[in-house]
């Protein structure tokens, strides 16, 4: 038997939709699931953007908008609102539940970015090289000729 706490609104994703802590989250494997490309090849634009999904062993996304500059000697890859100034905009997303603190509070975005950057990330050393092998890069070279 399941019991509701009426003294909360009632909605239907509180049910479906699982709460977890961040030290929850940090216990699960996690691995890199999707990889999307945005890229305008008619602009003279260097930066090739896209989105990174990230899926747990208990079916959590966690997706995150990423671009990749050329520095001239390689190819770096930064997480947006995370290893770079974020403008307004949601640039992570979670999929498959709520994240909460022990008070049962919703997780701030910034608690949620210095999560990913100091526990998650660390958690994957070589989702860079990952993502980057994932793209075919051959697509954005300029040929000559």
């Amino acid at each position: 038997m399941q019991f509701f706490d009426l003294s909360r609104q009632f909605n239907l994703s509180d049910i479906l939709t699982p709460f977890i802590t961040l030290p929850e989250l940090g216990n699960q494997e996690w691995f890199l699931s999707k990889v999307r490309v945005e890229h305008d090849c008619l602009s003279d634009n260097e930066i090739i953007e896209g989105q990174a999904v990230l899926k747990s062993n208990q079916n959590i996304q966690i997706e995150l908008e990423w671009l990749i500059q050329d520095t001239g000697h390689e190819l770096q890859l930064l997480f947006k609102g995370i290893e770079t100034e974020a403008c307004e905009e949601t640039l992570v997303i979670i999929k498959g539940a709520q994240v909460v603190d022990k008070e049962n509070r919703k997780v701030s975005s910034q608690a949620l970015s210095l999560w990913i950057d100091g526990t998650l990330l660390p958690m994957l050393p070589a989702i860079r090289q990952e993502i980057k092998a994932r793209l075919n890069l051959w697509d954005y070279v300029e040929y000559d000729g």
